[in-house]
């Protein structure tokens, strides 16, 4: 493992991550953009730029304190990102509209629903990034082999 360059790595992963949690928040202002927010802030956990990099690093990494303890936190932020893709994506098909019976009741009601999900979600990147952090800091203190 190359020090240097695997802290480079998870530095722009992190930053992955950030950029990926800020398309994921628009989708409460943006639900007729689903298309173009599900692109640049995918639902699955092993498709984002942070999950990709994670995955990449499992088996040069997976013996550090602390890299196994990422992916269920990672996986959890991403599933209640899928709750809250499929709440507005209610909102965009009009299920929600034909049942309340009026579109601002159906923003509303989706807003409700998405909104406490959404606070999850960012509870849920915050202790991420505390993990990643805590990874940052196994990695800077591993002693490489020559």
């Amino acid at each position: 493992m190359n020090k240097a360059e695997t802290l480079k790595q998870l530095r722009q992963a992190r930053t992955g991550h950030i950029r990926w949690r800020t398309y994921a928040q628009s989708i409460l202002n943006a639900p007729n953009h689903l298309d173009d927010i599900s692109a640049k802030a995918p639902v699955n956990h092993t498709e984002c730029d942070f999950g990709r990099w994670y995955f990449s690093h499992l088996e040069s990494l997976g013996h550090l304190p602390g890299y196994r303890d990422i992916d269920p936190l990672h996986e959890e932020l991403h599933q209640l990102y899928r709750q809250i893709f499929d709440v507005m994506l209610e909102k965009k098909s009009g299920t929600f509209a034909r049942l309340l019976g009026g579109e601002q009741r159906q923003q509303q009601k989706c807003l409700e629903l998405a909104k406490p999900l959404m606070a999850q979600l960012e509870d849920a990147s915050h202790r991420l990034l505390l993990a990643i952090d805590a990874l940052q800091e196994s990695i800077y203190q591993y002693q490489e082999t020559a």
